[in-house]
């Protein structure tokens, strides 16, 4: 199977912002902080959380064992990339679409007050079902909300559940047992995880402080993002992720920073990349004395300080199960339309600890002058379980910054196309400009059927473009039979610039296929052909004008 996979949609809800947009602006520094204290979950200790705010998602869908506010925020997520996901149910099957998310508290909260209500008045909710706490809740959910009948899992590694759920929904990619896959994280506040992170000294009563000599510790939040992710070009490419186990505490990482390493270099060594392609880190940046210390060594090790990096956490809180997901989120929305490269800045009081290693931490404002290649996202959970996300550009997204012979088995004078312009699932259009040394280039010009070549080099172009979006090599060259082909134009002269139009009009099963195809010579179209395509092999393409 294709080795490439792909975050093709993106539907995200936490504090920061419930939606794309609202997310980028906040992660960007564009809107105020979002939090206020809460003691809904702690009375009597009021702390900072990131609680959600979202529309009440119709629970009536779901069966009422499912019916847990977890699974609601999964639904409001679902709601953003629900036509892309009917779009995928329509074109595959249900065996062939799976779950695979993220979480580590699904119905907890639901618990909590059924066991407030058992020790008030001795006996349980009518509507509280035990399973509402069972951890595959979120994923059987979603997929009998559906009614898919791929694998449905959830992975619950505390901090990077969500990360190693993207991770394990692309291995169902690449084995070929599943063509579609619902992925993410979802997890929501409740009294049992802040009373247990409050034991271990761990809560911070405000904001947390990432990296800086005042830090204290975690402040909690909740949210979900879903991405619907498949084999199929678009979006963003998840290019590489690494995991790895510390085994060396149950809650506190290894101080040596051998487990993350691990995980930062194999999620490179998978895109094959190297430490200085990375643009920005999301690092996992928790505020804990013990993970910040960690994380920095790790980091400053494998990237020293030159790569942009800062914590997204006190945008969102930390959202445990969910984190990898949301934060993979953010990471996805830099590279999309992001231009100028703008980078979220890192939020903290701005007192470095001398005793960390020293990162390019993110100021306000902070951007990279250019749209980014590569985003690498940190997930480093209690027992030493590390997960990395490498989120790469999709190749699909613009062809025009691809060089020609990248895509097309020619080099030199033998490639005939300038560039490519525009590329999709069924056309492309590229430009020849005319130039004296051309190949075809006689005392006249160049001969008005060299255009059939164009074509045919237009087409090569977006199998080439199509392979490239799987992680494939383009094919060998061409081969072209029987021509018909009419051209009004006897010759281009130098200094002409030529439109290449081909447009996939028929596709079968067996390799065939045919382009409409035209030439176009300032605004006007000179010539005009049909190819029939044919890939015999893995090796060659036949072409031929009818």
């Amino acid at each position: 199977m294709s080795a490439a996979v792909y975050l093709n949609e993106l539907g995200v809800v936490c504090a920061a912002g419930n939606g794309k947009a609202a997310l980028r602006d906040a992660m960007l520094g564009r809107t105020p902080l979002p939090g206020s204290l809460d003691e809904c979950d702690s009375p009597g200790q009021p702390r900072l959380l990131g609680r959600v705010t979202v529309a009440d998602a119709d629970l009536s869908l779901l069966p009422p064992a499912r019916r847990s506010r977890n699974n609601a925020l999964m639904l409001a997520a679902l709601a953003q990339i629900r036509p892309a996901v009917d779009a995928a149910l329509a074109r595959h099957a249900p065996e062939r679409i799976g779950v695979v998310l993220g979480s580590s508290t699904s119905g907890i909260a639901e618990s909590e007050r059924a066991a407030r209500a058992f020790h008030a008045g001795g006996a349980l909710p009518a509507d509280y079902d035990f399973a509402m706490q069972e951890l595959g809740s979120p994923a059987l959910a979603l997929s009998g909300l559906l009614g898919l009948a791929g694998p449905a899992l959830v992975v619950s590694t505390a901090c990077s559940s969500g990360a190693k759920a993207i991770a394990s929904a692309a291995r169902l990619l690449r084995a070929g047992l599943c063509d579609v896959v619902i992925t993410g994280g979802v997890d929501t506040l409740c009294g049992f995880t802040l009373a247990g992170f409050t034991a271990l000294e761990s809560v911070s009563p405000g904001r947390c402080n990432p990296m800086s000599a005042n830090r204290c510790g975690i402040h909690l939040g909740e949210g979900a993002a879903l991405f619907l992710m498949s084999r199929e070009p678009g979006g963003v490419r998840l290019a590489g992720w690494g995991e790895s186990s510390d085994a060396h505490h149950i809650s506190a990482p290894d101080p040596s920073a051998a487990g993350a390493l691990a995980a930062m270099r194999e999620a490179l060594a998978r895109a094959g990349i190297e430490p200085g392609q990375v643009d920005y880190i999301n690092l996992h940046g928790t505020a804990t004395v013990q993970n910040d210390a960690m994380e920095s060594l790790a980091v400053h090790t494998l990237f020293g300080t030159g790569t942009p990096a800062s914590s997204t956490k006190p945008l969102t809180g930390h959202t445990l199960g969910a984190a990898g997901a949301i934060e993979a989120a953010i990471g996805w929305l830099l590279l999309h339309d992001n231009p100028q490269g703008e980078l979220p800045p890192q939020c903290w009081d701005g007192v470095a600890d001398p005793a960390l290693p020293v990162l390019n931490l993110v100021p306000a404002g902070g951007r990279l002058g250019r749209q980014p290649e590569w985003i690498l996202s940190n997930s480093f959970a209690f027992g030493g379980s590390n997960a990395v996300l490498l989120l790469g550009e999709s190749l699909m997204t613009d062809p025009s910054r691809i060089p020609v012979t990248e895509l097309v088995a020619h080099a030199g004078r033998m490639c005939l196309l300038s560039r490519v312009l525009t590329c999709d699932g069924d056309s492309v259009l590229a430009e020849v400009d005319i130039r004296a040394d051309d190949l075809f280039h006689g005392d006249d010009g160049v001969g008005g059927w060299v255009g059939l070549e164009y074509m045919a080099q237009a087409v090569a172009a977006w199998a080439g473009w199509q392979a490239r979006g799987v992680g494939e090599t383009p094919r060998i060259g061409f081969l072209l039979g029987t021509r018909r082909y009419e051209c009004r134009c006897p010759r281009f002269l130098a200094g002409d610039t030529l439109q290449v139009t081909a447009t996939r009009i028929f596709q079968s099963d067996n390799g065939l296929g045919q382009f409409e195809c035209a030439l176009q010579l300032r605004g006007d179209t000179v010539a005009t052909a049909t190819l029939t395509v044919y890939g015999p092999d893995e090796d060659t393409v036949a072409v031929r004008a009818d």
